[in-house]
């Protein structure tokens, strides 16, 4: 199925799920915060003969809408920085622009668990290493496009509030990113 065929399903789920007489979908912000585990493949960096395996600081935010059956479609994008003072892998940021559509299940008093799948855009870049395109030639940035899924579990703290921990995880050309992260988020 096309990317176009899959926007169309998506959008009709979506007109779908928000048909409940007398019940909107609400829209909600929800910034994060944790680590990124980056495993980057060898023949990723120039002249590197091993694979590296580092941790990195994550930041980043979602905004999207939900409706009163569950479904919910989102945009996001969250930045993983590695610095390391002595060079050693080196400092690398990775960037993931995502859109995703999911399913708040509820269950237990104010607890959800939300799987989800999307696409994302990443780009891998460092200020002092050059990396290697699936070409092989030389950058100090590389991107590219993959699929993701996140699983989230949350606690509703009042009607506009929640809190609660989110993983990602995605296979990605140079190799893997694996994310977890406390949350919050706000809906209005």
């Amino acid at each position: 199925m096309g990317t176009k065929k899959w926007l169309v399903a998506c959008a009709a789920m979506a007109v779908a799920a928000g048909a409940h007489a007398g019940e909107k979908a609400h829209a909600y912000i929800a910034p994060y915060a944790g680590f990124t585990h980056l495993r980057l493949n060898e023949g990723t960096v120039y002249q590197q003969t091993d694979t590296l395996k580092f941790d990195a600081l994550l930041l980043g935010a979602s905004f999207g809408f939900q409706w009163p059956a569950g479904f919910l479609a989102e945009v996001g994008r969250s930045h993983s920085v590695h610095a390391d003072f002595f060079d050693d892998p080196g400092d690398f940021e990775l960037t993931h622009t995502s859109g995703a559509v999911g399913w708040s299940i509820p269950f237990a008093e104010g607890w959800n668990f939300t799987p989800k799948i999307g696409r994302l855009k990443w780009e891998l870049s460092s200020d002092n290493r050059v990396l290697l395109d699936s070409q092989g030639e030389r950058h100090y940035d590389i991107n590219g496009w993959d699929n993701f899924y996140e699983l989230n579990l949350t606690k509703e703290i009042s009607k506009s509030v929640s809190m609660g921990a989110q993983f990602k995880d995605v296979d990605q050309e140079f190799g893997h990113a694996r994310s977890g992260a406390f949350t919050v988020s706000f809906s209005f």
